[in-house]
Parts: structure tokens; C-alpha cells; sequence
């Protein structure tokens, strides 16, 4: 498997630790979430192998060039602008949210509006880049990362104040019947592979998965699902954290560097996920105003020789977006995210499925060599 594909997957899990995930799965701990998880690790991996096994067949084209191929028109237009609304929403989710998280414990006395206008700024020139560049940023932003990351976690696990008795009794909690909104919650951050709609331009031999590539995915998948469901359990208790908006910022928070150039670790894990967190909305709006200019594309929109269609779309992204941080509140986008992952993600998971599936058949009727 590409290890760029590793990227866009693994990218997309590790963002959503310390975002709103966390926090809905802690919330129905005593209600079904562990056995979600496990449901939620089959579930994700599954349609993850769907999704890159259905774009292996169309490869170096991404959804706008297989949809206007090989289905009709009158189903392509509305499918492209349904996902560009739906990925910009998720972006647009991960921004107020880490925008939420530096105004409360980096940068508590700077305006909203700065804090956001930063994040566009540095987002609007990554979406504007090639889908290479923004593969090789990505890996970069990865590999420098990763270890701060992965640092936190071990000497989270082997901290003194973990308490495994608060894990053991979580872990109690399997026999409940499993939740839908933990079980939606845990798949989502497995959907990384849902961004092919755009990055699969890239690959040009793009293969099925093989049995080794699933089986790292699903190592990889389960260790950041439980970790990031378990760890907060074993320091803030089972029954400690339900209103507690951020509860991974609270356990890294909980954790010192004694003879450390920082003491608070907290700092450092918020700064490392800051800046996966601009990998993901970039890959997200990049992807959002690619499928919006495939359905709408003003070809006299011009300065110069320069077609402003792109730009028009960047604007209004940081309209929206600066207008929504400033009047939206953290339980109103917590309960947003929330009916996200409950209705719009099965949705759009169908949709996507079901349209590859379409456009397949498409192009076996158009060239039957194709047919497999």
C-alpha cells in the first residue's frame, strides 16, 4: 500500500483524538461504547477497504472525472456539490474546534477572529497547492509530529497517576448492548480513505489493499481508537469526565516533564495536533473547492488571464467560516458534529459507495474489457 494512502488514513485518525470524539465516547461509557468500538474497528476497516478497492478501478481519476465519465449528468452535478458541502463541513468542524481549544487554554486573551483569520490564512495557501505538495506536507508535518505524540502517550501509560482501576472498570462496561452514536463517533475517524475523492489523482496504480496494509491499518486503527477512549478513563475516573468538553487536554495536562525545558506537556501536545490539524482541513477544503469547481466553474470570471472561480469559492470559505466561530457555541457545535456522525456520515458513506458502484458498471457497459 502507498504510503501516502497511509498518510491520508492515519492523518485523519490521529486529528480527532482531542477533538469532540473523545468526548461522546466518555459520554456513553456506562452505555454501550466499548463494545461500539470493537463494532465500530470491524465496521471502519471494512469500508475502508471498499472504498480504495472501488477506486483501484479508475486509477489517477478522482470522483468529478469518474462520475461525468461513466454516469449521467442529472446524477454527477448533485452528487459533487452534496460531498463539496459535506467535506467543507467537516473542515469548517475541525477549525472552530481547534480554534475553540487555543482560545481556551494557548491564547485566551486574542480575539476569535484572529485566531481564525490565522488559521485561514495558513490553510487558504495549502489548499491552493498541488495534490503532490500537499501529500509531501503532510508527510513532513507527520513524521515531525508523530514522535511529540507518540511521547506523550508512553509516559501517559506509564505515568504514576494513571489509575488502571478506572480502565478496568470501563472495560466492564463490554457486556452493555453497543451505542449508535459511540459506534458512528469511533467509524468516522476511520474515513480518511473517503478523501480519495479528490487524492486519487494521484495515484496512478492505485491496487486493491493487501492483507499486510489491512492489517497495519487495523493495528494502527485500534491502538488510537482505545487509546484515546481508555487513557482519559485512567486519569480522570469512569464517572469524572461526562462534562468535561476536552478530556484528552485535561490528561495531557496531567502529565510533567520534571527536568523537561517544558514542564507542561499539555503545550506540546496541543501544538503537535495544531499542526496535524491544519494537514486535515487543508486535504478537506482542497478536496471541498476541487469538487465545487467541477459543478460550478465560471470560465468569464476572470482578471487577467487568472480565472477567479477558485479564489471567489476561498473567499466565501473565510466568510462562513469567521461568521460561524463568532456565533457559534461549543455544546451548539459539539450537538452539530454529533448529528454529523449519526446521519450525514452513513449517508454520505452510501452515497459514495453506491456512486462508485454506479460508475463502474458505467464504464464495464462502455468498455466491457474493464469488467472484472
Amino acid at each position: 500500500m502507498n504510503r501516502f494512502l497511509f498518510y491520508l488514513i492515519l492523518i485523519s485518525m490521529m486529528t480527532y483524538m482531542v477533538s469532540t470524539t473523545p468526548r461522546t465516547l466518555i459520554e456513553e461509557s456506562a452505555n454501550g461504547t466499548v463494545p461500539s468500538l470493537f463494532l465500530a474497528i470491524i465496521a471502519g476497516m471494512v469500508v475502508t477497504y471498499i472504498i480504495i478497492s472501488k477506486f483501484s478501478h479508475f486509477p489517477g481519476q478522482g470522483l468529478p472525472e469518474i462520475l461525468k465519465s461513466y454516469t449521467p449528468k442529472w446524477f454527477a452535478m448533485p452528487i459533487l456539490f452534496i460531498f463539496s458541502i459535506v467535506w467543507f463541513y467537516v473542515g469548517l468542524s475541525t477549525l472552530i474546534t481547534y480554534t475553540f481549544i487555543i482560545n481556551r487554554f494557548l491564547l485566551p486573551e486574542m480575539s476569535i477572529y484572529v485566531v481564525v483569520l490565522t488559521f485561514v490564512l495558513i490553510i487558504t495557501y495549502g489548499i491552493f497547492m498541488t495534490t503532490k505538495s500537499i501529500f509531501y506536507m503532510s508527510e513532513i508535518i507527520f513524521l515531525i509530529v508523530i514522535p511529540f505524540i507518540l511521547f506523550v502517550q508512553i509516559k501517559a501509560y506509564f505515568s504514576l497517576h494513571l489509575n488502571m482501576d478506572y480502565i478496568r472498570i470501563a472495560i466492564m462496561q463490554v457486556n452493555q448492548l453497543p451505542n449508535y452514536k459511540s459506534f458512528t463517533t469511533a467509524t468516522f475517524i476511520a474515513m480518511g480513505a473517503a478523501n480519495l475523492v479528490i487524492f486519487n489523482r494521484y495515484f496512478k496504480k492505485l491496487k486493491k489493499p493487501t492483507r499486510k496494509g489491512m492489517s497495519l491499518l487495523t493495528l494502527f486503527f485500534s491502538y488510537i481508537l482505545l487509546t484515546t477512549y481508555f487513557l482519559p478513563m485512567g486519569f480522570g475516573g469512569f464517572d469524572s469526565l461526562d462534562n468535561a468538553l476536552y478530556p484528552w487536554i485535561l490528561t495531557s495536562d496531567s502529565i510533567r516533564m520534571k527536568f523537561g525545558l517544558i514542564e507542561r506537556i499539555v503545550f506540546i501536545f496541543i501544538g503537535a495536533f495544531l499542526a496535524l490539524s491544519v494537514v486535515t482541513i487543508t486535504m478537506q477544503w482542497h478536496i471541498s473547492i476541487q469538487l465545487l469547481s467541477s459543478v460550478f466553474y465560471f470560465k468569464r470570471f476572470k482578471w487577467k488571464s487568472v480565472n477567479l472561480t477558485l479564489p471567489f469559492f476561498a473567499l466565501c470559505f473565510w466568510a462562513f467560516s469567521i461568521y460561524r466561530a463568532k456565533t457559534v457555541t461549543s455544546d451548539a457545535l459539539y450537538r452539530g458534529v454529533e448529528f454529523f456522525d449519526m446521519v450525514i456520515l452513513p449517508i454520505t458513506i452510501t452515497l459514495l459507495i453506491g456512486s462508485l458502484w454506479l460508475a463502474k458498471r458505467g464504464a464495464a457497459s462502455k468498455c466491457p474489457d474493464t469488467k472484472k
